[in-house]
């Protein structure tokens, strides 16, 4: 449309510079506190730090370190506990998957989480992708399969639902209200954990088309769904030509027909909301 939304993405200063490498799997939100798990610099291919965000006073601080060093590493969220599945060093040369888990209530790593055993996984935690749905954490194995991990069940593994990672291969995926949401080559889907299939999520009236390549990020936003995007444009001035990076967001309105068994969105609104050098991240 040709009328502004009147939203808009705004800069929050930060008191003291973040950690390294933030990355899509090691960022997790409990509360007003935002997470970066196993954050490292770029010749380090384990970690054990732990950073947190207080978005009140958008201050970082150290957080309590991870047990062991793991790299490829991936964090979801479940009752407030932070579920971190990645491969620790075994010997001198061998990974070994492993699962820590931080109760950010007393913000203290459970020590005694069963590793995943290997008649389950038969391949590593890598690339590590994760989601909470159904109270399990899931985390997809390097033979694309997925496992669930049941901390109420007696802390047991068991196989996850068929073809749920197929579309957790990127970073473009996020769970609402106990639904697992994923968008590629332009088109959404949700997880149909009964039926164990993707579905197409229907309506999106409205929503432009994204450009070929562009980062996709999604997000649960108070039971709506937030989509954010990047688009490059050039422009000239005095000195000749520039490029820059239009942020776009839009808000997605989710209704469950269970009858039918579909998802239906509802574009709310969708505008530019931020802009940024051509160079940048957009990481979560």
């Amino acid at each position: 449309t040709n009328t502004s939304s009147g939203y808009v993405l705004a800069e929050v200063p930060i008191r003291f510079s973040p950690p390294p490498l933030a990355r899509f799997w090691g960022l997790v939100a409990v509360g007003s506190n935002i997470y970066n798990i196993g954050s490292r610099s770029n010749y380090e291919a384990y970690s054990s730090t732990v950073s947190v965000l207080d978005c009140r006073t958008h201050t970082w601080q150290e957080g309590p370190s991870l047990s062991v060093k793991l790299t490829s590493i991936s964090a979801s969220v479940l009752d407030e506990k932070i579920y971190v599945a990645g491969l620790c060093k075994d010997g001198d040369s061998v990974d070994k998957n492993s699962l820590q888990v931080l109760d950010t209530k007393t913000q203290t790593w459970d020590l005694d989480p069963p590793p995943p055993p290997e008649h389950i996984t038969q391949s590593e935690f890598c690339p590590s992708r994760s989601a909470c749905v159904d109270g399990k954490f899931h985390v997809v194995t390097s033979e694309k399969k997925m496992v669930a991990y049941d901390a109420k069940e007696g802390k047991r593994w068991s196989l996850g639902g068929a073809g749920m990672g197929r579309y957790m291969r990127s970073d473009s995926y996020c769970e609402i209200e106990n639904v697992l949401y994923s968008v590629s080559n332009g088109g959404f889907r949700w997880y149909d954990t009964e039926g164990s299939l993707w579905r197409d999520l229907k309506g999106l009236v409205g929503l432009p088309e994204f450009p070929p390549g562009a980062p996709i990020r999604l997000a649960g936003y108070g039971g709506k769904m937030a989509v954010l995007w990047e688009d490059k444009f050039v422009y000239e001035d005095a000195h000749g030509f520039r490029s820059r990076t239009i942020v776009w967001c839009a808000e997605i309105s989710i209704e469950r027909r269970r009858e039918s068994c579909e998802i239906w969105g509802n574009v709310d609104w969708f505008d530019r909301v931020l802009q940024v050098p051509l160079v940048n991240d957009l990481v979560k």
